[in-house]
């Protein structure tokens, strides 16, 4: 009789622990867009549905506590339902993209155990697939197709990636004229302080050049006047001239060079910076989370 009841015991024990847990489903979206039930997905849970998501509506994030913020409302939720988890979901859409936000909460302690938020670009029944691999991770039961259909909006290998951007395509730009490349790459801040350095760097080694020659010339004019010369005065000024022009053009002709070797050496580090700084094909381009199986109470 004994080894009958402790038989029966453990039978119960068995039963009760693997006993799906309950599961209070709350959606803020349309189901026509969506175009199914996320519990058709799931047929051996124990999903319940409701229609009054209001409570959820209010920022998550605006709570002083995010994870314990709704604590009442979620034990008097589970209480009402008779449920142990309760999944809010929650889809926005922009254009061409949408949100998704998952929230699921323990009914026992009130306390927020799971969120995701993704933002994806729209794809074909996207909206129904990314539920369905929120759900299915929260479960350990995501199916292989529905992570190939959300490899459908992104690329399966990196080396595979094609870019129209290349580090090399910002070196031959910046090569070609000094800031291009950091502009091509989004760089903008370096894009515009390289050309702005190079533009002053070249005017200056533009005007070396225009007073250097200016220099020679005047240089040469005085000097055939000197010798031309025949009145002392006249002579001492052309000589004084002269000199005076022959000063300027060595300075003048070594601002010119100093200025160039800077407005080379930066136009080359700029070419280097733009290949450094240029635009590199994504890794790791799928998001990867650790999975939580929730248990019955």
């Amino acid at each position: 009789m004994k080894v009958y009841l402790v038989l029966i015991l453990f039978y119960g024990l068995i039963q009760a622990k693997t006993e799906s847990p309950s599961i209070l489903i709350l959606n803020e979206y349309d189901s026509k867009v969506i175009g199914a039930s996320i519990s058709n997905y799931f047929p051996s849970k124990n999903f319940v549905n409701s229609e009054d998501t209001s409570p959820f509506l209010g920022s998550l994030d605006s709570l002083v506590n995010p994870a314990s913020g709704r604590m009442s409302l979620i034990r008097k939720l589970g209480s009402d339902f008779d449920v142990d988890y309760i999944l809010f979901h929650q889809i926005e859409s922009d254009n061409n993209r949408f949100l998704l936000e998952g929230q699921m909460f323990n009914t026992r302690s009130g306390g927020l155990i799971k969120r995701r938020i993704v933002d994806v670009t729209s794809y074909y029944k996207g909206k129904i697939n990314e539920l369905k691999l929120w759900v299915g991770d929260v479960f350990r039961e995501v199916d292989k197709d529905w992570v190939n259909q959300r490899k459908s909006i992104l690329y399966n290998e990196p080396s595979e990636i094609i870019q129209d951007k290349t580090p090399e395509g910002a070196m031959a730009r910046s090569l070609l004229l000094p800031g291009w490349g950091q502009f091509y790459s989004d760089a903008y801040n370096s894009g515009v302080a390289i050309s702005s350095l190079e533009s002053i760097l070249l005017t200056s080694v533009l005007v070396s050049y225009l007073s250097y020659n200016k220099s020679v010339k005047n240089f040469k004019n005085y000097s055939k006047l000197y010798e031309e010369s025949s009145e002392q005065v006249e002579f001492d000024e052309y000589r004084s001239l002269s000199n005076s022009e022959w000063e300027k053009h060595k300075q003048y002709n070594s601002a010119l060079i100093y200025t160039s070797i800077a407005s080379g050496s930066l136009w080359l580090a700029n070419g280097i910076h733009a290949y450094i700084v240029g635009p590199r094909p994504k890794k790791d381009i799928i998001q990867k989370w650790k999975a939580k199986v929730p248990s019955a109470n």
